[in-house]
Order: C-alpha cells, then sequence, then structure tokens
C-alpha cells in the first residue's frame, strides 16, 4: 500500500513539473505622455513634439519657384514607451508617411527611419539634439539633408530643411512652422 501511496505522490509531482506555471510580467511604468518612467533621460528630448500639430510650409520647386502648402501630423510615443513616431496626414486624415525616432543612450543620439506609406520607401537617418534645436541628418549619395527644428514656444516649431552637395553648395529646401493644436 505504500509502494502506492509513493507513486501516486510521484506520478502527481511529476506531472506538476511538466505543467507550464503562467508568468505575470509587469508593464513598465509610464507617464501621461507614455514615456517609460525608467527611460533614459535622453528619450525626452522629443517629448516637445508630441501632440497634433498643423503646418504651413514652403517648399523649393525649381530655382524659383516655391510650393506654399499646409498640413497636418501626429506625433506619440510607440507602445513600447521608448519609441517616438510621427505620421504624416493627408487632407482626408490618411497617413501618408511615417517616421520613427529610436534613442541610442551611448550617442545622445537618434536613429530614424521614414517610411513612404504609398511607395513602401524607407529612409534611414540620425538626429541630435544640439543648442535646444533638434537636427536630423540624411545623407545621400550626392548630398546631405539638415533639417533642424527649434522650438520658439511650448506649442510652436520653426522648420528649415538645407541641402548640401558634394561640391559645398548649400540651399534651403524647406521652410515651415507648425503649431500644436493638441498635447496628446
Amino acid at each position: 500500500m505504500r509502494s502506492l501511496l509513493l507513486i501516486a505522490l510521484f506520478a502527481v509531482g511529476f506531472n506538476a513539473i511538466g505543467q507550464k506555471v503562467p508568468v505575470q510580467i509587469s508593464k513598465p511604468e509610464k507617464d501621461v505622455y507614455g514615456i517609460r518612467l525608467d527611460a533614459p533621460k535622453g528619450v525626452y528630448q522629443y517629448a516637445f513634439r508630441i501632440g497634433e500639430w498643423e503646418t504651413i510650409s514652403k517648399t523649393l520647386k525649381s530655382r524659383y519657384e516655391w510650393l506654399s502648402e499646409t498640413g497636418r501630423f501626429r506625433v506619440y510615443v510607440a507602445e513600447n514607451g521608448l519609441t517616438y513616431v510621427e505620421e504624416i496626414l493627408d487632407s482626408y486624415g490618411k497617413v501618408r508617411y511615417k517616421t520613427t525616432y529610436d534613442y541610442v543612450e551611448s550617442t545622445d543620439s537618434w536613429e530614424n527611419s521614414y517610411t513612404d506609406m504609398d511607395t513602401g520607401e524607407s529612409v534611414k537617418f540620425t538626429s541630435k539634439f544640439t543648442n535646444g534645436s533638434m537636427v536630423e541628418t540624411i545623407k545621400r549619395t550626392d548630398n546631405e539633408n539638415n533639417n533642424t527644428y527649434t522650438i520658439v514656444a511650448d506649442n510652436v516649431v520653426l522648420y528649415t530643411a538645407n541641402r548640401t552637395y558634394k561640391n559645398g553648395f548649400t540651399l534651403i529646401t524647406h521652410i515651415g512652422i507648425a503649431t500644436k493644436i493638441t498635447s496628446k
């Protein structure tokens, strides 16, 4: 009888070992903007852009012709609490372009990925917060773009894009002002 009891206990114990025990994984706590509370300090560099924005801008089309445009975009923090997502919207609210911004603590800079939602084209570029402005650098085979976001107020950002060619010639290709219409 004792042998049967030991065999039954052994069988129950062995069966329990094979059972998967549910593991509770706690999600990191986040602030009001969705940024993780344990995020590196540098992750807050892009926080000024969180919200929905209206823009007025001019883009150089040719040597003497500028295209004036108005638009909208929104910036939010992804579910991981560390990555920023910027979505450029068309006049119907459809996402046309999406850019992600991932902070690299070791260089105090950002790795970014821009995607055209219609063509699937993707461009990787970097940015760095310098002297109160965020400067994005996009290197191409024949030129380099430096896009600068200058914070004017809590709800106003100036944007300029300078393109420098291999021969050293630099010109402004885009200027704009963005006004925040919602904070989140």
